[in-house]
């Protein structure tokens, strides 16, 4: 029984990380995603202003 249950911390653990890293990840690519296009945004205004 203590093992059964040994077994299911570890697991939810585990699972707890995979989230945690997803969650982590989707936030750090959306922020660079969005940055990645706010530099795209600027240099073509900054080129449309340009004669």
């Amino acid at each position: 029984m203590n093992k059964h249950s040994h077994d299911d911390s570890k697991k939810v653990k585990n699972i707890a990380a995979v989230i945690y890293l997803l969650v982590l990840t989707i936030l750090v690519g959306g922020s660079y995603l969005h940055q990645q296009r706010a530099d795209a945004a600027q240099v073509a205004s900054s080129t449309a202003v340009q004669p």
